[in-house]
């Protein structure tokens, strides 16, 4: 098959009707010489299950019966006596589109282009118009010029981010130099003691390949505008020097001093904070960032009601961990995190919690976090909530005696001296006053005798004279928490299937406001919800989306499930089931919100189980779903 022929095929590809007469146009042939080519492809591909059709008064289209066929017959074809590589997929040609206009020291006709790739002009709109938003997010444009065609325009150092992007994982496949510039890298950083992760080392020999290949074709990276503070004397310029060093002699070419400096950039953006000999590495913690820091732990607090505004640990991880990500965030490096998912499904709540906290960094330096970076904050949070967990929530007890206002004061202080580590405040009163007491002000009531009026909170019947039996009775009792139910949180009464909203706006106004009624709670919500929504994202991924409000304002945990006919936008991902979370407004154990996020993240990230809450919007089903999840997680104490 000749290229005339690869090209209408390719044309036809489109599933769309085609006169004679547009396929002459976009072929410059005539009709006749169409008519024949059309004639003798069908002989072609008639064997592979397929044929080209015509409809009288419409057009010719491409029939395919044999699609299993007629691909190996497209991937034979395609591969050529030089095994030129040509993509088929429209993934495959964005990629191709966009290593081809990285390489283009010219511009490119769009017809050269189609012709090349033999597709259809329209084909070829199409994947540009990916390529396009994708350059969008490098800050990479698409000039185009009439008779000319189009060529890239950027800066060098965005350039090279957007290739490592797309190009980083093929590159490693095979590649000799690349195995040459990690034996480079791992000595020169060995040497200095210079830690970094292994996603952050492999993106680094990745930047560095595509450094060399772009100084070998004399594009180089300008000096910053703001050059980093004393360059000369930091280490991460020092190594930069010592790994530039090395491979000028075994790539035979010259690095001038701003691709030193594009190296240490590089360095200081992925230096590793969770090292155990950081003392050594001088990390500088400006009153800047402490100054982030205090905010983020307050923001947690005002969402969550956990206080770790005191926890110096999880202060310092934080601060460390700020002061690679400002060279970061400076020059619009993103890090990615290999255990993205792994975090949000075995952490939730830690990953939720780095979620709110992150909104102070994207106010501070007006940028939007990626899920990755969110990612390792959530590290931090996650050994915080652990540490937590060896914390004994002290309880408020009510002591009930019969009467005797010596023997109750007796009994109190031997419950206060046993179980002093379990035990906040204990009250004494006798039976006859408990019409008199504020029950909210208490975890429990122990009582020496029956009490017969009806209380609102769990009851421990005691001996006066303790044994050993009632003391490991008692503290069983203290050490108990209250776990997570579904139904505590996912009430029938707020569930929404069916929504036929068309905007993510419409479906947080819908939903709020429907909660606002049912809950009975101020206007302030709707603000909150609408503030977080603007600070970061709420896509889960898995056609899932998650807002939480800015700060606590409810009196109890719920959560409102909407489901959505049809799929909207929210901030790039298309999403069906949407579950606003209101956090109540008071102290919470650890154990408690670590066993809701846990069972919610579980379901969330399960596409078997959001697929079929999609397709049933069934509450019953949705609650038989979680509480196979929560019956399989571990048993709360």
């Amino acid at each position: 098959m000749d290229r005339r022929m690869k090209q209408i095929l390719n044309i036809l590809s489109d599933g769309v009707y085609y006169t004679a007469e547009n396929l002459a146009e976009q072929m410059h042939v005539g009709t006749k010489t169409i008519r024949n080519l059309l004639k003798e492809m069908n002989q072609e591909i008639e064997p592979y299950g397929a044929l080209i059709l015509s409809k009288y008064g419409v057009g010719y289209y491409l029939n395919v019966s044999d699609q299993e066929a007629f691909d190996a017959f497209k991937r034979k074809l395609y591969t050529n006596s030089t095994n030129e590589y040509l993509p088929e997929t429209s993934e495959e040609r964005i990629q191709y589109l966009l290593e081809y206009l990285f390489n283009s020291t010219s511009y490119v006709k769009l017809d050269e282009l189609s012709d090349s790739l033999y597709i259809s002009k329209r084909t070829l709109t199409a994947d540009l118009k990916e390529v396009e938003n994708y350059l969008n997010k490098f800050n990479i444009k698409i000039i185009r010029k009439p008779n000319y065609g189009i060529r890239l325009e950027g800066r060098e150092f965005d350039a090279r981010l957007c290739i490592a992007s797309f190009s980083g994982k093929r590159l490693h496949k095979g590649n000799q130099s690349m195995d040459e510039i990690a034996v480079c890298v791992f000595e020169v950083l060995k040497s200095n003691d210079f830690f970094i992760t292994g996603a952050a080392y492999q993106n680094l020999v990745v930047h560095l390949y595509i450094a060399i290949s772009r100084i070998m074709e004399c594009h180089y990276v300008p000096m910053p505008e703001e050059p980093m503070e004393d360059l000369s004397g930091r280490l991460e310029y020092q190594i930069a020097k010592e790994i530039v060093g090395r491979l000028e002699s075994a790539f035979h070419i010259t690095f001038p001093e701003t691709e030193i400096v594009y190296i240490a950039i590089h360095l200081a953006g992925k230096k590793m904070i969770y090292h155990a000999d950081e003392s050594d590495q001088n990390i500088i913690i400006t009153q800047e960032i402490n100054d982030l820091v205090t905010v983020m732990l307050d923001r947690v607090y005002d969402l969550f009601k956990f206080d770790f505004r005191s926890d110096l640990e999880l202060r310092m991880l934080l601060c460390q961990h700020l002061v690679p990500l400002s060279v970061r965030i400076k020059y619009d490096m993103n890090l990615k995190n290999p255990l993205l998912r792994d975090v949000k499904e075995k952490f939730c709540l830690s990953y939720t919690m780095a979620c709110n906290a992150v909104t102070v960094i994207n106010e501070h330096f007006h940028v939007l976090l990626s899920e990755d970076e969110i990612a390792y904050f959530a590290f931090a949070f996650a050994l915080a909530l652990e540490r937590k967990k060896t914390e004994i929530q002290k309880k408020n007890i009510l002591l009930v005696c019969s009467s005797g206002r010596g023997s109750a004061k007796l009994l109190q202080y031997k419950y206060q001296n046993f179980f002093h580590d379990y035990i906040e405040t204990i009250t004494a009163c006798d039976v006859g006053s408990l019409y008199k007491v504020d029950f909210s002000n208490y975890d429990y009531i122990f009582t020496t005798v029956p009490i017969t009026i009806p209380v609102p909170l769990p009851i421990l019947e005691v001996q006066y004279f303790l044994d050993d039996k009632d003391i490991i009775n008692v503290k069983k009792a203290l050490a108990f928490h209250k776990g997570a139910s579904v139904r505590n949180y996912y009430e029938r009464d707020l569930f929404l299937p069916h929504l036929k909203l068309q905007t993510k706006e419409e479906v947080l106004r819908c939903m709020c406001r429907f909660v606002m009624e049912k809950k009975k709670l101020p206007e302030e919500f709707y603000a909150s919800v609408l503030k977080r929504e603007s600070l970061a994202m709420t896509a889960f991924g898995n056609m899932v989306a998650m807002p939480h409000v800015y700060k606590a304002i409810s009196k109890e945990t719920f959560v409102c499930v909407g489901i959505l006919d049809e799929p909207v936008d929210w901030g790039g991902q298309k999403v069906r089931a949407v579950f606003l979370v209101s956090i109540a407004n008071k102290d919470h154990t650890s154990a408690e919100l670590q066993r809701f996020y846990q069972m919610t993240a579980a379901f969330l990230l399960n596409q078997r189980q959001i697929q079929d809450l999609v397709k049933k919007q069934d509450y019953d089903a949705f609650i038989e779903a979680m509480s196979d999840i929560e019956a399989q997680l571990p048993k709360v104490l």
